[in-house]
């Protein structure tokens, strides 16, 4: 197989003799060869050109040349995004510099008709903004009598309105509406701003009406795009539709908030995440779930389901296990890919492409636009009655592409950060990241964020790599969100990535003193606890033998030693979450030659340490009963290379990978109950969940956490007083106590200890309700 590597050059000359000039190309290890200009464009000439080669080429290079050789420009070194089918540079005749953006090229001051404000939203977006602005409502809204459209396009010189016949994909375009741009040019008062805003506004009843725009960037230069704002779309994804709110509500739905939403706390430091995903809840069928709702939005509710052995699964299992949260991994809208059956295939949603709209891969009928809405709907509905919030899982970090997404087709260059030459900044490592410190993009991820909790109820959210976002936009997010109810979680990932914004602005854990209300992934104490694998990279922790001790203690402390926090709940203690091995394989890789009582016990110790934690706790649906992603495909059942590394990032491994075994529930069942008792601990005895680090500090004393030693012993005042251990020495842990009298035993993975029996084995814990 050949690939062709196509490359679109625009060439600008400052002295237009085009016809005299062709270009040189040639790629790494091969000499060149000449190509021609092949047509002219408003920017100068155009030539169409290929490398062929058999593999995916990430760099050529061209030149521009007199057919005699007598001139000729610089090497241009071409960079070439992989996936992309084809790349499209601009080149200025005496400017060096390779242009990806035809913006950022007609803003060079070599440009013969230059426009230096062409690319000030890219590299001067305070201007823009403060121009440009809008903070008024977008997106479409229905009425009985009329249809309202809103499109904020400010550098379009034209949009219009296409209706089609049907919600169909491919269905015919039905009639054109011209869009009128806003008059109102108002910077200093951006509710008014209406100059960067098109209007239309279509009189009758036009429920279930598919549409798109249509935008002009130049006179002959258009793309269409969907509606950023849109709330329903067509089964793939690439038109908008229009539906009449009371269309969108499931029976005995309803959208509470306060003193209503009884199941949201007043305390967050009580709250027991689970992270679930919707294909893997109920894919297997082992989960006992109807057939026709397995991997689907209706599986996630089921009610009454059980294994072969006759355990509880699904709902029946997670609101029996008393965590309050569930954490739904991506739900909104994301790119689509199909098997070779044409079958939706595996995906965990990190491409997102519809911010307000679900997905569709997990509706009964993707093909009918409201239902993903009625069925997710019905999911939140569910989880609510059962006294379980539910957060979800965003990506406003990036957008799965950034040529053709909405963002991008409606405002070029806006939405994203960009470089000079006009190419995409790639902290997020999928190709660009969004811009969250640019006006119109923190406006939009507030608009989302308030759509998802007016409109579905959610309880809180969880900011993919949320170190790309801003600080000011994670605290103007927390304000409008407090605004509807200040119980509504917000929390993320706080890696510090990228480079497009300043250290100090970033949304990363090291400034989260910055960000009251804002929690984070404590990756210090989940690598202290069990270790780590980050990308094939593994290293050992506590319950793994190495001597981190020290950490561990300042995580029974609350955290604040290990980073700025302010207060407890910016401290989210997880050591299982959907990237990286899980728990269950991470320890059969750092301790191969242990039995399976050892490896279940090491499970448990790092269970119990993460629950028994100050501040907030997280988990991952099936860590408590040794869920496993090393599904392997090599001779007689052997697991390959290829096998552990897809167990490691299992992002679009088949679902024999992704799936939850609910047959471990019952191989586990003991190792489960003893951790439904550490859930009730931590959600309801406020001994684990102090709201002040003042507090924590009065009521929770670390004993001994001495440097290599494998022994924890903590005290923690409560609705009773317990003392708690942890050994991990390699050899028997006798209890020091002044009596027993008054102890009970509060819970152990000990089979053998007893209070007549002070004697604890390693690799075990120990809970005790001491009275004396």
């Amino acid at each position: 197989m050949v690939l062709e590597n196509r490359v679109t050059v625009h060439f600008h000359s400052r002295y237009k003799n085009y016809f005299d000039l062709n270009l040189w190309q040639w790629r790494d290890f091969q000499e060149g060869k000449e190509a021609h200009f092949q047509h002219f464009d408003s920017f100068g000439a155009v030539a169409n050109l290929t490398y062929p080669a058999p593999y995916f080429l990430p760099k050529v290079y061209v030149m521009i040349k007199t057919k005699n050789w007598g001139e000729k420009t610089s090497d241009y070194a071409i960079h070439r995004e992989f996936g992309m089918k084809k790349t499209e540079i601009w080149l200025v005749d005496g400017d060096e510099m390779v242009y990806y953006s035809r913006q950022a090229a007609v803003a060079s001051p070599h440009y013969g008709r230059r426009q230096p404000h062409a690319y000030d939203m890219a590299v001067n977006s305070r201007a823009f903004d403060h121009k440009w602005g809008f903070s008024g409502w977008l997106g479409a809204r229905y009425s009985p009598d009329a249809a309202e459209f809103r499109l904020w396009a400010p550098t379009a010189e034209r949009v219009e309105l296409i209706f089609y016949q049907s919600t169909e994909d491919r269905a015919s375009v039905r009639e054109v509406f011209e869009m009128e741009r806003g008059q109102v040019s108002s910077p200093d008062d951006h509710q008014q701003n209406t100059c960067g805003v098109w209007f239309a506004t279509i009189p009758g009843d036009h429920n279930y009406q598919a549409y798109r725009y249509r935008i002009y960037y130049r006179k002959r230069t258009f793309k269409h795009s969907r509606d950023p704002y849109a709330t329903a779309t067509t089964a793939d994804g690439k038109r908008s539709v229009l539906i009449a709110p009371e269309e969108l509500v499931p029976t005995g739905f309803e959208v509470v908030h306060g003193a209503a939403a009884s199941w949201r706390l007043d305390n967050p430091n009580q709250a027991v995440i689970m992270e679930m995903h919707i294909r893997d809840f109920s894919k297997s069928p082992t989960s006992g779930i109807s057939p026709e709702h397995r991997g689907k939005y209706l599986g996630a509710i089921e009610k009454g389901t059980i294994n072969q052995y006759g355990d509880k699964t699904g709902f029946d299992y997670v609101t029996s296990l008393g965590v309050n949260y569930i954490q739904l991994q991506p739900v909104f809208d994301h790119h689509q890919t199909f098997d070779d059956e044409g079958n939706y295939a595996y995906n965990w949603g990190y491409d997102p492409e519809n911010y307000n709209v679900p997905e569709a891969s997990f509706a009964s009928n993707p093909h009918n636009p409201a239902t993903r809405i009625l069925e997710l709907k019905q999911v939140i509905q569910a989880y609510h009655e059962a006294g379980i919030g539910v957060i979800l899982d965003v990506v406003y970090n990036h957008t799965y592409s950034n040529r053709d997404s909405a963002f991008q087709l409606t405002v070029p260059d806006y939405y994203y950060r960009m470089t000079a030459n006009g190419s995409f900044h790639n902290g997020s490592g999928c190709g660009n990241e969004t811009a969250s410190d640019k006006e119109m993009f923190r406006k939009y991820m507030i608009d989302s964020i308030l759509y998802w909790i007016k409109e579905y109820g959610v309880d809180g959210f969880r900011f993919d790599l949320m170190g790309l976002h801003d600080v000011e936009t994670m605290n103007v997010i927390r304000q409008a969100v407090d605004e509807v109810d200040p119980r509504i979680l917000l929390y993320g990932e706080g890696w510090d990535m990228g480079t497009g914004l300043i250290p100090e602005a970033k949304a990363k854990k090291a400034n989260a003193h910055l960000m009251p209300g804002v929690g984070f992934f404590n990756d210090d104490q989940r690598d202290a606890i069990k270790g780590a694998e980050v990308y094939g990279d593994f290293k050992r922790g506590l319950v793994s033998g190495a001597a981190t001790e020290d950490v561990v203690a300042r995580s029974i402390l609350g955290s604040d030693e290990l980073n700025g926090y302010l207060t407890p709940h910016q401290v989210l203690n997880y050591i299982e979450a959907h990237d990286n091995y899980n728990l269950n394989d991470l320890f059969w890789h750092l301790h191969p030659d242990d039995d399976e009582e050892i490896h279940l016990r090491r499970i448990e110790v790092a269970n119990a340490l993460n629950l028994l934690l100050q501040g907030m706790c997280f988990v991952q649906l099936g860590q408590e009963f040794g869920r496993t992603k090393l599904y392997p495909t090599g001779e007689n059942g052997q697991l390959t290379q290829d096998d552990r590394e897809r167990a490691m990032n299992s992002y679009n491994a088949p679902d024999e990978v992704n799936q939850v075994d609910w047959d471990l529930v019952t191989t586990n069942k003991e190792m489960v109950e003893r951790l439904r008792n550490l859930i009730v601990l931590k959600t309801t005895d406020s001994a684990f969940s102090s709201p002040t680090f003042e507090e924590i500090r009065q009521k929770t004393f670390v004993n001994f956490a001495d440097k290599g030693s494998g022994i924890i012993e903590f005290s923690v005042s409560g609705e009773k007083n317990y003392k708690i251990f942890f050994n991990n020495s390699g050899k028997n842990l006798e209890i020091q106590m002044t009596s027993i009298e008054n102890c009970a035993i509060i819970g152990t993975n000990s089979k053998r200890f007893r209070l007549t029996h002070l004697e604890l084995e390693p690799l075990t814990y120990l809970v005790l309700d001491n009275q004396n």
